[in-house]
């Protein structure tokens, strides 16, 4: 997660003198946007999917519908640091209303309008939910806070595929599920009030250069790689020849492969091959994913590479706050942009491989991409 600076929250549940007591409501509110988070961008890949299959148009045509969380990510690190002088608790509130508002279009119909803006909607909630998260968790044991918090989100994003593939199994839209948290939303909604703007000025973002521009771009790569799955590991499911409703429920295995590999990861983060052994595990998996005629064996590699892919972002933003003369927010407000390059243009870049030489060979993308992230892990 980024790291801001934190504002001052009040919940109407406490009377705001018990850190203690300030903290649970603030913590309940924060896990409850961060379950809408995780579900909806597990949600990009059935939904990719299964619109494409309702309006019989090419699936390249409609990846940009997945996109907008890589742009909303771009505009937080950007804009985040000043937005969040007017409280990271506000910020949390209307980030929730819109993913709500967008779910909820994308949901109800799959014409494009509708469809489209909801996806803008959705996109700049979650980046703002990120965006709010780290400030509003800062403070005594910060850590376990925000890792309660992503677990939580993670936990959620294994559902979002299993309610897409249960609608589509029973004959319903699948897209329907995108409605599953939509109360959870409006509950952090309602829940906290904010007094008081963020401390401190607000930060002048700078272009990664020497050191930091390694550290942006070897996030880049890893967070491509993630969301090449994401994106179209269920419409690569598809191909083999299943249901889209069986498609959706196996590409679950993601999504338990990622919560795996981040639980086992952290053991091994230090030791020298530790980038090596990830990348070469995404590549296996990748190459299973290529290889198998059969859902079971793609599954199989989904499932392999996530574990791979797991401790990619962890260590390489590690290594981006390691760098000498970068500030807390500077790297944070990197480590956004970085994310929401990647999110952009990888699964744009499958797309459009899918529409020359099909998604088949087009997933053989992210095996460069760890190549390419090997060769800077060195530097």
């Amino acid at each position: 997660m980024r790291s801001y600076s934190n504002p001052e929250v009040v919940s109407p549940h406490t009377d705001g003198h018990s850190p203690n007591a300030t903290r649970d409501p603030v913590d309940r509110v924060v896990r409850f946007a961060q379950i809408g988070l995780g579900y909806l961008v597990a949600s990009f890949g059935p939904y990719l999917a299964g619109i494409a299959a309702e309006l019989e148009r090419p699936r390249g045509e409609l990846v940009w519908l997945t996109s907008t969380f890589g742009a909303g990510l771009v505009i937080a690190a950007v804009l985040g640091p000043a937005v969040l002088r007017a409280g990271a608790g506000l910020v949390l509130r209307i980030a929730c209303g819109m993913a709500a508002i967008g779910a909820l279009g994308m949901a109800l119909t799959p014409e494009l309008a509708p469809a489209g803006a909801g996806s803008v909607l959705v996109g700049l909630g979650c980046a703002a939910i990120a965006l709010a998260t780290p400030s509003l968790l800062r403070g005594p044991g910060a850590a376990k806070r925000i890792a309660i918090a992503v677990g939580i989100a993670s936990a959620a994003g294994v559902c979002a595929p299993l309610a897409f593939g249960a609608l589509e199994t029973l004959g319903l839209p699948g897209r329907w599920a995108i409605l599953v948290p939509i109360p959870v939303l409006l509950a952090a909604l309602v829940h906290a009030t904010v007094r008081g703007p963020v401390d401190g000025p607000a930060l002048r973002v700078r272009l990664p250069a020497g050191p930091a521009a390694l550290g942006w771009l070897r996030i880049v790569l890893s967070v491509a790689a993630e969301f090449c799955f994401v994106v179209w590991a269920v419409a690569r499911l598809v191909d083999t020849g299943v249901s889209l409703g069986t498609a959706s429920a196996l590409g679950a295995s993601f999504g338990i492969g990622m919560a795996v590999g981040r639980l086992v990861g952290p053991r091994f983060l230090d030791r020298p091959w530790a980038v090596g052994a990830a990348a070469a595990t995404t590549a296996a998996g990748t190459v299973l994913v290529y290889l198998g005629g059969h859902a079971a064996v793609v599954t199989a590699g989904i499932a392999i590479a996530s574990v791979g892919i797991a401790p990619l972002y962890p260590m390489m933003l590690a290594r981006l706050v390691e760098v000498p003369n970068l500030t807390a927010r500077h790297s944070a407000s990197i480590g956004s942009l970085a994310s929401g390059t990647a999110i952009l243009a990888a699964p744009a870049a499958l797309g459009w491989l899918d529409t020359w030489i099909g998604l088949r060979e087009a997933f053989l993308l992210p095996i460069p991409l760890m190549v390419v992230l090997l060769l800077l892990a060195r530097r």
